[in-house]
């Protein structure tokens, strides 16, 4: 029998890695796979999977739907093999979670596979998370994979057509297109939990969701935590956060050794743009300020 299980969505740089590491510091939860998962979803390669289940079914439109799937893709032939591979590899915890940015846009279908879940989306104001997205299209040292096909990150259906060579206007539709069908699919999300009140709240909101997993809530000392919003304003260092983490296993970013090189803050006109595109949306998510607040 597979423990109780936390499924961590939302589009990337908006801290669904930061949700996987408050959680997995706690005694009995455990994350089973590694990275995101991509060989057990079958994510790989992640921007143009081909393994099954995720690639199969990426590659059955050439990838024009990109990574987006519904509950009608949820055979039971699918379900049981993920629910089977889930159990073999549970081990001992008293409970599982898992993130992975492609099930942002595949959240009924996830739903389908894993009924009894707790799913868990993040969500981050455009201008910052926007900003960050951007750090993966310019020349970055410290960057795993780059763009394929002009893209990087999740990929919404239509992704091809989407502003190709403006790296500004396409993160910001990409914001705005993956956000816009995780709004649509809220009602089968548990808990939709912007990155800034994450960062400021840690302890509650990271105690209320192992509550719901573990059956009682544990005993947590997290204080806030910095959200740099504000690098839009000012810009920032392309060595990401995560990577700072992994390094030094803290979440204090301040004072912290990072690489040099930087990505310049937005311009009035960028800005403008983002604010253009992801508005109404974000609006729609109370997100009205589109910043740091």
């Amino acid at each position: 029998m597979t423990p109780p299980l936390i499924l961590v969505v939302g589009l990337q740089k908006s801290g669904t890695s930061l949700m996987l590491r408050l959680l997995t510091r706690l005694d009995g939860v455990s994350n089973p796979v590694r990275r995101e998962g991509k060989e057990y979803w079958g994510d790989d390669p992640p921007f143009s999977p081909e393994a099954f289940p995720a690639g199969t079914l990426y590659q059955r439109s050439g990838g024009s739907r990109g990574h987006e799937l519904g509950a009608e893709d949820a055979t039971a032939e699918l379900a049981a093999h993920l629910r089977g591979e889930l159990a073999d590899i549970a081990g001992d915890a008293r409970a599982l979670v898992l993130k992975n940015p492609y099930n942002t846009v595949r959240v009924p279908w996830l739903r389908e596979v894993f009924p009894d879940a707790q799913i868990v989306a993040l969500v981050r104001r455009p201008l910052p998370n926007v900003f960050s997205l951007l750090k993966k299209h310019v020349e970055n040292p410290h960057a795993v994979r780059g763009p394929e096909e002009g893209w990087w990150g999740v990929k919404p259906a239509g992704w091809r057509e989407v502003a190709p060579g403006d790296a500004v206007e396409q993160t910001a539709r990409q914001w705005q297109l993956v956000n816009e069908r995780l709004w649509g699919d809220r009602e089968v999300v548990d808990r939709l939990i912007p990155y800034h009140e994450l960062c400021a709240e840690p302890e509650r909101i990271v105690g209320e969701i192992a509550a719901g997993a573990l059956g009682e809530r544990p005993q947590l000392e997290i204080p806030p935590l910095e959200a740099l919003d504000d690098e839009y304003e000012r810009g920032g260092p392309l060595e990401s956060a995560n990577r700072v983490f992994k390094r030094t296993e803290s979440f204090e970013l301040k004072g912290a050794e990072r690489g040099a090189e930087m990505l310049d803050p937005l311009t009035a006109a960028q800005r403008q743009t983002i604010e253009d595109i992801c508005g109404d949306l974000a609006s729609r998510m109370g997100l009205d300020d589109l910043g740091a607040g």
